[in-house]
């Protein structure tokens, strides 16, 4: 019997709910060459007698609960295929993912992972405004990417099996973000290559493991403390990448401080933290983008639904107001320019397409003040001139 090009792993946990969607979502590609084998680890739903109504068309394996590490390297050691499509139980793909991943592959054949953007949707289904991913970016540009932070979906992930199998897996020792680890793994010999198009639906909900703060805190400096070790409290000892890395970790804790915990002096403290580590997040826009949602509901950022904008950009402004008035020898106080210039322009992105014109000129304006070199910077000046235009013409 012809082996399958592709094997489609989709591990499974108590998704009897959501499973069959999934599954109908891969018989339903048009591209055919492929098995699909559900890895039950170990469900205490009717999980089983949803796969089984598949019949032959799906592969059914149930094991000993692992997590979704010993998931899904079960699958991969039971697969055939040349290359290994994930599929989360509760996530969907649109009927030509695997068509136009297979051709990504093609096209980048000395690659070892190719992923796509995702449309977030709700419990039920619905789609929500938020779009998961991220732009491709260019060969050797994604390690540094994601030693700051993982935006990669696992269901968006098509990779070769060859560089799964050097790179020794998924480690089962993590519990979650273990799919982070083996991508970083696997960017120390290949690349990983990716596309704008969304191909997938990707599913939020009250269990998923991101709405644990605690949990996801520790997973995310697991990672990194494999990586490059522990932090010393030494950073200026440590290697770039290092100091990277455990910068995103702190990065991290300041989103989930402030979205979750609605915790903003913890957030400040682990933002101070976090530039004494790695001074480059100075100029990290997402960060601060990130911040003046987080009272938005999940998949729901980019859009107008909920977000208080006006009164985060207080917190926001209160929390830097903590974090450079605080004594420090390592001489932060000579990132504070660069930073309060940060924070306004990503500030004024957000009300410029909010239409907020006036608040997004003070605010541009403001950046322009703490850094005055961003004159250069055509999206800024751009849409500063327009604000002045439209408001004026209002």
């Amino acid at each position: 019997m012809k082996k399958p090009y592709i094997s489609v792993i989709i591990p499974l946990y108590n998704q009897s709910k959501y499973v069959g969607e999934g599954i109908r979502s891969a018989l339903e590609q048009t591209y055919k060459d492929y098995e699909i084998i559900v890895i039950d680890d170990g469900s205490t739903d009717n999980s089983r007698e949803v796969v089984e109504l598949f019949g032959d068309q799906v592969r059914y394996i149930w094991q000993e609960n692992k997590g979704l590490a010993g998931a899904r390297n079960t699958g991969i050691r039971a697969s055939k295929g040349e290359l290994i499509g994930l599929l989360d139980a509760d996530d969907q793909w649109l009927p030509k993912y695997l068509e136009k991943m297979v051709a990504l592959a093609d096209q980048y054949a000395e690659a070892a992972v190719y992923y796509c953007c995702a449309q977030s949707m709700d419990e039920s289904g619905r789609d929500l405004p938020e779009i998961f991913g991220g732009p491709p970016r260019l060969p050797g540009e994604m390690y540094s990417t994601l030693l700051r932070a993982n935006f990669l979906i696992p269901s968006t992930i098509l990779m070769r099996r060859s560089a799964v199998e050097e790179a020794e897996m998924f480690d089962k020792s993590l519990r979650s973000c273990e799919d982070w680890d083996l991508w970083l793994r696997i960017l120390k010999t290949d690349d990983i290559i990716g596309t704008s198009e969304c191909l997938v639906r990707y599913r939020l909900h009250s269990s998923s493991l991101s709405t644990n703060p605690d949990g996801m805190q520790q997973a995310t400096r697991e990672v990194m403390e494999k990586h490059f070790g522990k932090d010393d409290g030494n950073p200026q000892k440590w290697s770039t990448e290092k100091r990277r890395a455990f910068g995103g970790v702190y990065r991290y804790h300041v989103l989930t401080s402030a979205h979750l915990r609605n915790d903003w002096g913890v957030a400040g403290s682990y933002f101070r933290k976090a530039l004494q580590i790695d001074p480059t997040l100075s100029t990290d826009l997402d960060l601060f983008y990130d911040l003046a949602h987080v009272n938005q509901p999940p998949g729901f950022r980019g859009s107008k639904y909920g977000i208080d904008l006006e009164g985060n950009i207080g917190k926001i402004f209160a929390m830097l107001l903590d974090v450079f008035s605080v004594s420090d020898p390592s001489n932060l106080s000579s990132l504070r320019n660069k930073t309060y210039g940060t924070a306004n322009y990503a500030l004024g992105l957000i009300a410029y397409n909010l239409g907020s014109l006036y608040l997004s000129r003070n605010l541009y304006l403001k950046s322009l003040y703490y850094r005055p070199y961003l004159w250069r910077d055509k999206r800024l000046i751009g849409n500063l001139i327009k604000s002045y235009f439209n408001v004026s013409s209002g």
